[in-house]
């Protein structure tokens, strides 16, 4: 559940997406806790999960609480314990990833939120690689990385969030990142194409959902 290219950086397109409300949050490969830190510095209560311990002996430092799980693991908390979930590229690693978000989102009390990031593999270069030149490689990290198991696109993730009985609240536009030139290239020819192909240039999927119920 740990994607390492992320480093020991604190990932704002993330931390924008967490809403104002929420006290108790559970964070499911919180990797080394660098942007979940930023929410206990709010006062928030944040514990996360990993199944390295490597980056749990971090995360320990730095959350309310961290700690290792088992890879198969599908309930690391307990059910209607939490305000709020982050499933940071996690999904896109486990097998039947459907139904462990249906799983997973059993810890969010009704009306709590869930922020999910995955890559999008039907981003620009990425289908150009595969189309074009024929080839998906295992890279170490990043689109490509050889520990995916699945093929993410908004439709599927959508149809996933319904399937596990979530709202979804909104939809975050995540450029390519690391190279700004680059990034606002991509969003000036998304804006110019009126939004037509704007899938297509989106390096991941984020999205905000919320539990049916309760008061958010």
């Amino acid at each position: 559940m740990t994607d390492n290219q992320w480093g020991n950086v604190a990932r704002e397109e993330l931390l924008n997406m967490v809403p104002a409300d929420g006290k108790v949050i559970g964070s499911i490969g919180c990797n080394f806790g660098s942007t979940e830190v930023r929410l206990v510095e709010q006062g928030r209560e944040v514990h996360g999960v990993d199944i390295d311990p490597t980056v749990i002996a971090v995360a320990a430092t730095r959350l309310t609480s961290a700690r290792v799980i088992d890879p198969n693991d599908r309930h690391p908390f307990e059910k209607n314990s939490l305000d709020g979930l982050i499933l940071a590229d996690v999904l896109e690693h486990i097998p039947s990833a459907w139904d462990a978000l249906a799983t997973f989102s059993e810890a969010v009390r009704p009306g709590g939120w869930i922020i999910i990031s995955v890559p999008n593999m039907r981003f620009i270069p990425a289908a150009v690689r595969f189309a074009i030149g024929g080839d998906w490689p295992e890279h170490p990290s990043g689109i490509f990385d050889r520990t995916h198991v699945q093929v993410m696109s908004k439709k599927r993730l959508n149809r996933w969030c319904q399937q596990a009985g979530l709202i979804v609240e909104r939809w975050f536009d995540r450029y390519p990142p690391h190279n700004r030139r680059r990034e606002l290239a991509f969003k000036a020819v998304d804006l110019l194409t009126l939004r037509l192909f704007h899938n297509w240039f989106m390096f991941q999927i984020l999205v905000l959902c919320r539990k049916p119920g309760g008061s958010s």
